[in-house]
């Protein structure tokens, strides 16, 4: 499906600065939702389906 657009359909969103870099993270409306209202995961989510980012020094 061409959208018109050169978006690419996945990439990093992120924040930063000297000190910090802050990383968004996507979640399906099923983890998003809840999260976002109630302040935690709910019980679906999985600490084991966690990706880590390990920046280079």
């Amino acid at each position: 499906m061409n959208t018109g657009t050169t978006e690419p359909p996945r990439r990093i969103r992120a924040l930063h600065t000297a000190e910090t870099v802050t990383v968004y993270q996507a979640y399906a409306p099923a983890l998003g939702l809840p999260a976002a209202r109630d302040g935690r995961f709910p019980a679906a989510w999985k600490r084991t389906r966690m990706t880590w980012i390990k920046p280079r020094s």
